[in-house]
């Protein structure tokens, strides 16, 4: 898996290079690139870079061709991560002393412009017009549906009811279409096979989904303090425990979320009422129906040779915290 991260991020580092633009610009996004680098290095599984590359290896035996997807799809997912990062006030390391509208300007570029390079540069080793046009509406699409559900996001918190179907839908679109980017586009270059195709993108759907969820579950539980407590995210958890309570007890909840938000004092308060209302388990049952629908589909994409091993395995690497996984 390192191996493959090394590759993606060369590739990106060799795009980076080549672009037309003041040297300056070049080093704004090679800010970014070095975050994603540390991430990818922290958690190698990282679905951007994985999947892709995979996909196309259980379709058509190898791995190489699909690098210029591969790197699109790190690109978007960067992008997108850093938006995320400025719209919670959270931005990396690296970007301190720089600030907000620069990160702002790199996560443009980073989503918008370089992974339409990436997938352009495919024309030189043959890929047809017809094919390039399929994968740059693929990006499209996708990018449109996780900015719905990014947008769902940021307007959930001030909301005064948000349903578990409309929060289950959020994270559908913005966590789960990338899934289903990340998969499809490896499968659309290897093969013309429709169902196969449409198998690998409902199997990253899935896990796309399920990984988000479990993501949501370790910020909450995962340390003292919860960044999404903080920013008052309407996480599946918390918006299941809104719409279980009623009365006084929704209403003392709706103060502990309040003061969660302007301190980590509240937070193991609000934490043992989604225990208490059941919330945990909620989760972990959803986490395990997109799980076992991911697995269902992926053996429906037939994968072959060592990366079907590598693909099942994915699914077993996302986990929710060990005391979380009794449902």
């Amino acid at each position: 898996m390192r191996g493959r991260a090394a590759r993606v991020f060369d590739a990106l580092e060799e795009l980076v290079s080549a672009l037309p633009v003041p040297p300056e610009h070049r080093e704004l996004l090679r800010v970014h690139l070095k975050v994603g680098e540390e991430q990818a290095e922290a958690w190698p599984a990282m679905a951007a870079i994985q999947l892709p590359l995979l996909v196309h290896a259980a379709i058509s035996g190898v791995e190489g061709p699909a690098l210029p997807v591969a790197a699109a799809c790190t690109l978007l997912y960067l992008g997108a991560d850093l938006f995320d990062s400025v719209q919670d006030h959270e931005l990396p390391a690296p970007w301190r002393g720089r600030g907000p509208a620069e990160a702002t300007l790199a996560a443009s570029t980073l989503v918008a412009a370089l992974p339409q390079l990436s997938v352009a540069s495919l024309g030189q080793q043959g890929t047809p017009p017809e094919k390039l046009w399929v994968l740059a509406r693929l990006f499209a699409d996708t990018l449109l549906s996780m900015s719905a559900g990014q947008h769902q996001d940021l307007v959930f918190p001030d909301s005064e009811d948000v349903s578990l179907e409309q929060s289950r839908a959020m994270v559908e679109r913005k966590s789960g279409s990338d899934g289903a980017l990340f998969a499809k586009a490896g499968a659309v270059l290897a093969t013309e096979d429709a169902a196969r195709i449409g198998a690998y993108a409902a199997f990253g759907s899935c896990h796309g989904t399920a990984r988000q969820l479990i993501t949501d579950v370790w910020d909450i539980w995962a340390n003292e303090t919860s960044r999404d407590l903080l920013n008052g995210k309407r996480t599946l958890p918390v918006v299941h425990a809104l719409c279980v309570l009623q009365g006084k007890q929704r209403e003392r909840l709706r103060g502990l979320l309040a003061a969660a938000r302007e301190s980590g004092e509240h937070h193991d308060e609000v934490r043992a009422a989604l225990e208490a209302t059941g919330s945990v388990r909620y989760a972990a049952l959803i986490v395990r129906f997109h799980q076992r629908r991911a697995r269902a589909h992926l053996v429906a994409a037939r994968p072959e040779g060592t990366a079907a091993r590598e693909l099942h395995a994915l699914l077993d690497l996302a986990t929710l915290p060990a005391h979380r996984e009794e449902v």
